[in-house]
C-alpha cells in the first residue's frame, strides 16, 4: 500500500456515510449485479476509506481482494492514453491543435481534414461512436484500414459523441510519435514511474487467479479472463486507446493521487502542471457540454457525480462497470471496481446504485 490509511474523520469525512456506501455496493452482490467490487477512496493524500466485496466471477469461489485485476474498459482513455498524449505535449513531441492526418503522411485522408488532436480527445471530431473492426476476423493491419477510411458522422467540432474510435487513432498516432507500442510508451512513461505495477495491457497468464471475470467476449466467445473484454480493442491486439488496460484499485488509487498533486507522486513527475489542467479543464464549447482532455466533467451523463460534486471534477466509467473520479476542489478521489458485465443484463440497476454511491460520498464530504 503506497497510502497512509486513515479514519474518515481525519480528513473531513463522515464514516457514518462511508459505511451506508459501502452497504449499497453490498446489496448490489446480493441482487446479482456484480459478483465482485473493489473500492478507494482517499482524501487529502490518505485512504478514507476501501472496501473488497464477493467473488472473481459467477463461477469461482475465490474471493476478490483488494490487488484484483480488472478490466478497465473505456477508464483506459484518460489512464493510457490521454496521459500519454499529454507526455508527449510535455516532451514538445506533438501539440493538441496538430492535424490529425499529418501523422499518416503515406495515406490520403479526407475525411479527417481539419481534425485535431484536441477534436479526438474531446470527442468533437464528428466521427462515429462505434464501428465493428472484429466480426469478420479483421486483422490489426485490416482494422486500421478500415478505422482510417470511415466517413465522419458530423461537421468537426460541431456535435459531442462520445467516440472510442478517436481514443484508437489516438493510440496509433502516439505509437507513431514515439517509436513504441501504446502498451509500452504508457508503461515506460506512466505506469512504471508511478509504481503502478500491475496495470497493464494483455496481462500475463501468472497473473490470471487475481484477474475478474468480465463477461463473453464479441469477438472471441471466449470467456474474457487475461483477455480484454472489448472486440475492437482485441482486434488491435489488445493494446488500443479505447480500451484494453488492466489495473488494479490500489494502482488507480496511485494515478488519481498523481493527478490531484499536479503530476506527480512520491517525488515522481510524469506530467507536468499544466498538462494536468488540460486534464481538468473543459475544452469544448459549453453548448455541446463539458469534455476534458480525457474525462468526463459534470454534468456529464456517463459521469456518476451530481450535486455536491465541485464544476472541476473530472472522471471516468468503462463498460465493464469500472469508474474513477478526481475532485481537485475537494482534493478527494473515488476509484470503484466492479465486473457488471460477469452477465449480459439491463444495468440500469447497478447505473443507479453507482450514481447513489458517488452521492454517497460526496455528502460524506461536505
Amino acid at each position: 500500500m503506497k497510502f497512509d490509511i486513515c479514519e474518515a474523520a481525519e480528513v473531513g469525512m463522515n464514516g457514518e456515510i462511508l459505511d451506508e456506501a459501502q452497504n449499497l455496493l453490498i446489496q448490489g452482490i446480493r441482487h446479482e449485479e456484480y459478483t465482485g467490487a473493489v473500492y478507494m477512496i482517499g482524501r487529502h493524500g490518505k485512504i478514507s476509506a476501501r472496501g473488497v466485496l464477493g467473488r472473481l466471477g459467477p463461477e469461482y469461489a475465490s474471493p476478490v481482494s483488494l490487488d484484483s485485476i480488472f478490466d478497465l474498459a473505456s477508464v483506459t482513455k484518460p489512464v493510457a492514453t490521454a496521459a500519454s498524449l499529454m507526455a508527449l505535449v510535455d516532451h514538445g513531441a506533438l501539440q493538441l491543435d496538430q492535424a490529425a492526418s499529418q501523422f499518416f503522411p503515406e495515406r490520403v485522408l479526407p475525411q479527417l481534414t481539419g481534425i485535431t488532436l484536441r477534436h479526438l480527445a474531446t470527442h468533437t471530431s464528428g466521427l462515429p461512436a462505434w464501428i465493428d473492426m472484429y466480426s469478420q476476423g479483421q486483422s490489426r493491419d485490416e482494422a486500421i484500414e478500415q478505422l482510417l477510411g470511415t466517413k465522419l458522422q458530423h461537421p468537426r467540432g460541431t456535435v459531442y459523441s462520445y467516440s472510442c474510435l478517436g481514443y484508437i487513432i489516438l493510440g496509433l498516432i502516439i505509437e507513431r510519435v514515439s517509436g513504441k507500442t501504446l502498451a509500452d510508451f504508457a508503461a515506460d512513461n506512466i505506469f512504471r514511474p508511478l509504481g503502478m505495477n500491475d496495470t497493464c495491457y494483455n496481462p500475463s497468464i501468472d497473473v490470471i487467479n487475481r484477474i475478474v471475470h468480465t463477461a463473453d467476449c464479441p469477438m472471441s466467445r471466449r470467456k474474457s479472463i487475461a483477455e480484454v473484454q472489448d472486440g475492437n480493442a482485441l482486434a488491435m491486439g489488445g493494446y488500443s486507446g479505447n480500451a484494453g488496460l488492466f489495473s488494479t484499485a490500489p494502482d488507480l488509487a496511485v494515478f488519481a493521487q498523481a493527478m490531484l498533486n499536479g503530476g506527480e507522486f512520491n517525488g515522481v513527475r510524469i506530467l507536468s502542471a499544466e498538462s494536468v489542467r488540460e486534464m481538468f479543464t473543459s475544452q469544448i464549447d459549453p453548448s455541446l457540454g463539458r469534455q476534458s482532455i480525457g474525462f468526463f466533467m459534470p454534468p456529464h451523463g456517463m459521469l456518476p457525480c451530481e450535486d455536491g460534486w465541485s464544476k472541476a471534477c473530472a472522471g471516468h466509467t468503462g463498460y465493464s462497470g469500472t469508474c474513477l473520479v478526481i475532485d481537485p476542489e475537494h482534493d478527494l478521489f473515488v476509484v470503484l471496481l466492479a465486473n457488471k458485465l460477469h452477465q449480459y443484463k439491463d444495468a440500469s440497476d447497478f447505473f443507479r446504485r453507482r450514481r447513489q454511491f458517488h452521492n454517497l460520498v460526496i455528502s460524506a464530504a461536505i
